[in-house]
C-alpha cells in the first residue's frame, strides 16, 4: 500500500493517533472471531485391545468417557466402535452439554453420527460424554472413539 506525501501523519501526535486507531481496529476484529488456533488438532492413537476400552457393567446409563472441546465449526462427526463382552447386551449414546446427540446404538454396532452441535456457539467450549449401559447378561459394554471431526 502506498500513500501520497500529503496523506502521511503530519506530527508525531497524528502518527500516535493513527497507531491507536489501528490497534483498536485489530482488537475489534479479534473479539469478533474465536481463537481457532487448535482447530487442526488430531486424535492420538488409541488402544485396539478392546479390554482397554472405556466400559461399564452398570445397568444405569454411565459416562465411560468424556472430553471438553471447542466448537471450531457448527457441526461434528463422531464415530465410535462399540462392543458387549461376556454374552452381555447393552446400549451406547453420546451427550453434548448434557443433551443426547445422535442415536442410541446397540453395543456391537458402530455409532456414526454427523450433526449440528446443540446450543453451542462457535468458539465456545462444550462437554462431550460417551455413555453406556448394560441391558442384559453379566459382561460389560464398551465404546472407543474412532473419529471425531469438526464439520463446517
Amino acid at each position: 500500500m502506498t500513500r501520497r506525501l500529503d496523506q502521511l501523519p503530519a506530527t508525531p501526535a497524528d502518527l500516535a493517533a493513527t497507531v491507536a486507531r489501528l490497534q483498536r481496529d485489530i482488537a475489534e476484529l479479534r473479539a469478533r472471531a474465536p481463537d481457532l488456533s487448535a482447530a487442526d488438532a488430531l486424535m492420538p492413537p488409541l488402544p485396539t485391545n478392546t479390554s482397554a476400552w472405556p466400559a461399564t457393567s452398570a445397568a444405569a446409563w454411565t459416562t465411560v468417557a468424556s472430553c471438553s472441546n471447542l466448537a471450531w465449526h457448527p457441526g461434528l462427526r463422531l464415530v465410535l466402535a462399540t462392543i458387549a463382552t461376556g454374552g452381555a447386551a447393552g446400549n451406547v449414546r453420546v451427550l453434548i452439554g448434557g443433551v443426547q446427540w445422535g442415536p442410541t446404538v446397540a453395543a456391537g454396532t458402530t455409532f456414526d453420527n454427523t450433526g449440528l452441535l446443540p446450543g453451542v456457539a462457535l468458539g465456545a467450549q462444550y462437554q462431550l460424554s460417551v455413555q453406556a449401559q448394560l441391558t442384559s447378561g453379566s459382561g460389560s459394554v464398551a465404546a472407543q472413539p474412532q473419529l471425531i471431526r469438526s464439520i463446517p
